[in-house]
């Protein structure tokens, strides 16, 4: 293969150190506006981040619902920084900082200058999906970065004519799948693309066989994990496809698309699109556009109303439409396009950043989305909220913790030294395991998902604080159920508005016996 005659030379590339330096000066303002909102907005924890925190304490190969990548980077971000609320997000406030420098570093490589490299750049900082996930802890800031360095890997490929980037991008592609398995899509989808263009003589290579090895080695422990385990990850994947999403038409999947990524984003990323398909410079990344339109089917088939699950592909589109924007356009139209599509950009993020991060206040907050006349519906139990999901869930934790506190040490003496908490749902879990040495609390076990791996309480046990569990499931199996406490929060989502605390006591069944059945991998 010949190397593309286009040159890695920064100055026959038009950039320049400089340019670098403003990339990491934008990436450092994303990374800085994440952790003062961390620190300063009054919001909590979000829900995942109770979980992960919970499964930081139990290092394994894998878990119910995701691989273990991402919680070994918590256990040791814990270690080194604690367990405040801006030191858990230091890691993935740091993913999606990067990958906006990286975005911008793709439109250097494909041929782009300054102005290029900044709209990109901007582009992926208006992106809601970016913002969002930014702005608390999950696996999800750390597959945007992932994909966003293949992304940048495989450009190299093509401009070098390089094969030798497979083993490269092999490996990124193995921690890509230790950190979320479904981000095989991905892989599979810019497989695909070569293979409807011309690229596909790059994937006739060695290379490309001992990068895919590679890929497939590094996910073995967790494939391991899942054989001895059942394969619960199956289990869980069925399940939220058919419990969490909420079935949507084609046309509602492409507007959740422009809607998470900024309508006022549209023109770069579209630009991209077209720029793959019909500009000749773009012919040479005309698979990244079929990638992008074969994840897009992807959702439309599966109704998704997950606009997320493809964020990550968007940052190519940035690049290249940047390009585009910079490049094809007519010199006498650039001196009128170029500022106006950074102006464009920038109202962009200064509307999404409230939206997308913990931001306004609560009642703030829902008047500004009342001002725009948006909402959010995108899981199944969390329809027509007043704040988005991504948001509300970070309200009312803490508070939680001190009811439950008070309920607890309301019991008598012989009471408190053999009871323990339960749990349906891992957010309340997480929260009382976190917040159980503030408030003196016994141990928790919970039926959802991988803290159903960790019980079950043992039979000993005879006096049980539910927490989120169904009062004549209870009844059922208890000898006496008491209504010992509510937690309300106005802003929550609608499964925490409204949490009873029930003291069960005297159990007719045995725990151990039966607490497989109790399972809950959704």
């Amino acid at each position: 293969m010949q190397p593309n005659p286009a040159s890695d030379n920064p100055a026959q590339m038009g950039s320049s150190p400089s340019d670098y330096l403003i990339l990491a000066a934008l990436s450092c303002v994303l990374f800085s506006y994440f952790m003062l909102t961390a620190a300063f907005s009054g919001y909590g924890y979000f829900i995942d981040e109770l979980y992960y925190i919970a499964c930081s304490k139990r290092l394994a190969f894998g878990y119910v619902d995701q691989p273990p990548l991402s919680v070994a980077l918590l256990a040791v971000s814990r270690w080194f920084f604690g367990d405040s609320i801006p030191a858990v997000r230091i890691l993935p406030s740091l993913a999606v900082a990067a990958s906006v420098f990286l975005t911008g570093a793709m439109a250097l490589r494909l041929g782009g200058n300054r102005q290029s490299m900044i709209i990109a750049a901007l582009g992926a900082m208006a992106a809601p999906v970016f913002l969002v996930m930014g702005s608390f802890y999950s696996m999800n800031a750390y597959e945007i970065l992932t994909w966003t360095c293949i992304l940048y890997l495989v450009i190299q490929l093509v401009r070098r004519g390089e094969p030798k980037y497979w083993l490269a991008i092999g490996v990124l592609i193995g921690i890509g799948l230790e950190l979320k398995h479904t981000s095989v899509l991905y892989g599979i989808a810019l497989v695909a693309g070569m293979l409807l263009t011309h690229a596909r003589r790059f994937l006739w290579s060695k290379w490309f066989l001992w990068g895919m090895v590679t890929a497939f080695l590094l996910i073995v422990p967790n494939l391991l994990w899942q054989y001895a385990n059942g394969y619960p990850s199956l289990e869980f994947y069925r399940n939220a496809m058919v419990n969490k999403n909420i079935p949507i038409g084609p046309v509602e999947v492409i507007l959740s698309q422009i809607l998470f990524m900024n309508p006022f984003a549209l023109p770069v990323w579209l630009a991209g699109l077209m720029y793959c398909f019909f500009a000749r410079e773009g012919k040479p990344y005309r698979f990244f556009g079929w990638a992008y339109l074969l994840l897009l089917a992807v959702m439309i088939i599966g109704q998704s109303s997950r606009p997320d699950r493809i964020g990550s592909i968007y940052a190519i589109l940035f690049a290249l439409g940047a390009v585009a924007i910079t490049k094809v356009t007519l010199l006498h139209a650039r001196r009128l396009i170029v500022p106006g599509a950074i102006a464009l950009l920038l109202i962009g993020i200064i509307l999404a950043a409230p939206i997308s991060t913990p931001l306004l206040p609560p009642p703030a907050l829902k008047g500004y989305l009342s001002t725009l006349g948006i909402s959010f519906d995108i899981e199944a139990g969390k329809m027509n909220e007043a704040l988005p999901q991504w948001i509300a869930d970070r309200l009312g934790w803490r508070e939680l913790a001190a009811e439950v506190g008070r309920v607890y040490h309301g019991l008598p003496p012989e009471e408190r030294q053999n009871a323990v908490i339960v749990s349906t749902n891992y957010g309340e879990a997480g929260a009382l395991e976190l917040y159980g040495p503030e408030f003196g609390l016994p141990p928790v076990f919970a039926t959802h998902n991988s803290f159903h791996h960790w019980g079950p309480p043992s039979d000993s046990v005879k006096t049980y604080i539910a927490v989120f569990v169904n009062r004549r499931d209870l009844e059922q199996r208890f000898e006496s159920v008491v209504e010992a406490g509510v937690q309300t929060c106005e802003y929550c989502t609608r499964p925490q508005q409204r949490i009873v605390i029930y003291i069960a006591r005297g159990p007719r069944f045995s725990v151990a016996a039966e607490w497989g059945g109790f399972r809950n991998y959704n």
